[in-house]
């Protein structure tokens, strides 16, 4: 077999792994493997710069790709560890008898479990008499993921929170059963201006 035709196949080869590696990164749980996926892929990818005959494009590749960006991607995951709720409730819902054992407290730790992320709640009072229109600009503006508030004239709980944030999401599956319970997103905004 001629060394060219070999090393077109060595090149399938790779492109077959980069497609499985890419489905492979879109669906896992795990960030630490995510990562670990995403190094996998840059290190392949620079395998076929090199057999196109790109060694600069490749070494490249390397540095940013295997070294830099998995680097910031475990620095930005190592500080993302815990998930702060503003409880505007003032009642039963998340802390009850002085302790977080309400139902919104379940809830909400079932999702942090999920996650594994720590679960913060705090009820700032400066924070808690802000007006509800102003939900969005303190999670906007503050380190808050989400608020959890009662709707004085329907007796439901509202969390509130990001529509971008997948936790978000995973919670609105989480309290479908529940009949005075639902999720509020609302957009993300640009408050740098």
């Amino acid at each position: 077999m001629d060394s060219s035709v070999m090393i077109q196949w060595i090149a399938y080869a790779l492109q077959a792994i980069l497609i499985v590696l890419a489905i492979a990164i879109v669906l896992h749980k795990n960030n630490g493997t995510i990562i670990i996926l995403i190094a996998s892929f840059s290190l392949v990818t620079a395998s076929l710069y090199i057999i196109n005959k790109a060694p600069d494009v490749a070494i490249a590749e390397i540095a940013i790709g295997s070294a830099i960006i998995p680097l910031i991607y475990v620095i930005s995951i190592s500080r993302q560890r815990e998930f702060i709720v503003l409880d505007k409730t003032m009642d039963d819902f998340i802390i009850t008898d002085d302790q977080l054992s309400g139902i919104g407290y379940v809830l909400l730790h079932r999702l942090t479990d999920f996650y594994h992320l720590e679960l913060n709640i705090t009820n700032d009072s400066g924070l808690c008499y802000l007006d509800e229109h102003m939900d969005k600009v303190v999670c906007e503006q503050t380190n808050v993921d989400m608020i959890v508030s009662k709707d004085e004239v329907t007796g439901e709980y509202i969390f509130k929170g990001k529509k971008s944030s997948v936790l978000m999401r995973r919670l609105e599956t989480i309290v479908q059963p529940f009949d005075k319970i639902r999720v509020e997103l609302f957009e993300d905004g640009d408050f740098g201006d």
